[in-house]
């Protein structure tokens, strides 16, 4: 497929345009008993998420134009304003979700720095990467800038604190890592060490402990886990050509964030075994897309870059999914382009026009990425 003259991965985008597209519906169905009941408007989210999900796909549209070897130049300063800025809501204009300080306030938006954190980290750990390929299986010149960054950013993300989020990145980090010339031992050892820390910050919280135990409670059994017993429910309801749209029960109350962090539950209650399961096919193709073009593509920062964004949009997508289904405990992690939200959307939103950008390259040869890329550094120096 050709967009002005653009090579676009049909296999990338349509998977995510067609669950843009039913997040539409699942939206509604899932948030208009809550937005009737707070806004007087049982419209009010869909107006809103519809919005979102037309900027999103500008963003697509928007970053599959724009060269992804920039990135690789401007990767430093990415990740320094994600660090600022996952700094800055420790100390100024902070609103508080759920008892965690994880947003910006930018007069009538607000802003979660932990969604671009995600996006950076990747970005600038594939910059590295490529910088560093003939020492990076050494430790002190190689490994360890590269872990710095890691730790540093997905421990600002823990502290919000959100562990579910910092889990994600951390783990999309080290996958990358391992992908890399880094030493196997080194990501082994860092790993071990990790251990207590995670034990010890857990513990530390209380939120966490609760989800960990009323999980175990009700895998073994028990009943205390209320989130999970109403998604089951769902689930259970919906059998296997489901309820129908809109004659959802769990929504009304019965389910907390029927729209947002359970609201495949929802998928599965109306659309039954059917609508959950081409949900998780059609996540399943944009991993296997993200991987062969990380295989097929000839620039090292590309592959890195597109392999890193893949992982983390499917590692969102599998943490969600298995939490409605009651395989791991509760961690309030969106599933992406599907359930209601503002800036996660519109950065998994860049994250897929950026895929879709390396993708064009993807048949390129090593003389025509060459001649490309010394364009894109022709333009920045002009720039400059």
């Amino acid at each position: 497929m050709k967009f002005s003259g653009y090579k676009i991965d049909i296999w990338i985008l349509l998977p995510v345009i067609l669950l843009m597209m039913f997040s539409i519906g699942a939206v509604y169905s899932a948030s208009s008993y809550f937005s009737m009941d707070k806004f007087n408007d049982s419209n009010y989210m869909l107006k809103h998420h519809s919005l979102r999900v037309l900027l999103a796909l500008l963003m697509i549209f928007l970053f599959t134009r724009i060269d992804f070897r920039i990135y690789k130049d401007i990767g430093k300063y990415l990740i320094w304003i994600s660090i600022l800025a996952l700094i800055f809501i420790f100390i100024f204009g902070v609103s508080t979700v759920k008892g965690a300080s994880r947003w910006i306030n930018l007069g009538p938006l607000s802003f979660q720095p932990a969604d671009l954190a995600k996006f950076t980290l990747i970005i600038y750990l594939s910059a590295l990467l490529v910088k560093k390929k003939n020492y990076a299986h050494m430790l002190y010149k190689g490994y360890l800038p590269l872990i710095f960054y890691i730790l540093v950013v997905s421990g600002l993300v823990a502290l919000q604190p959100n562990f579910s989020t910092a889990f994600i990145i951390f783990g999309t980090s080290v996958m990358l890592l391992l992908i890399s010339p880094v030493k196997i031992k080194h990501i082994i050892i860092t790993l071990l060490c990790m251990i207590p820390v995670a034990v010890s910050f857990i513990l530390s919280k209380s939120y966490i402990v609760g989800r960990l135990t009323s999980h175990a409670d009700y895998a073994s059994g028990g009943s205390s886990n209320y989130q999970l017993r109403q998604a089951l429910l769902g689930f259970g309801n919906g059998g296997f050509f489901g309820v129908g749209p809109g004659n959802s029960m769990q929504r009304e109350y019965f389910l907390p964030e029927a729209y947002g962090d359970f609201i495949y539950a929802i998928v599965g209650e109306e659309y039954g075994f059917i609508g959950a399961f081409t949900v998780l096919v059609l996540f399943m193709i944009i991993l296997v897309r993200g991987l062969k073009v990380s295989k097929m593509i000839k620039d090292e920062f590309g592959k890195y870059l597109s392999f890193g964004i893949t992982m983390i949009l499917s590692f969102y997508a599998v943490v969600n999914m298995s939490v409605a289904c009651g395989l791991i405990p509760t961690t309030g992690v969106p599933i992406p382009f599907v359930s209601y939200g503002g800036t996660a959307l519109l950065f998994n939103s860049i994250g897929v026009g950026i895929l879709l950008n390396i993708s064009s390259y993807r048949n390129e040869t090593d003389e025509e990425m060459i001649n490309e890329g010394n364009k894109v550094i022709e333009i920045n120096s002009k720039v400059g």
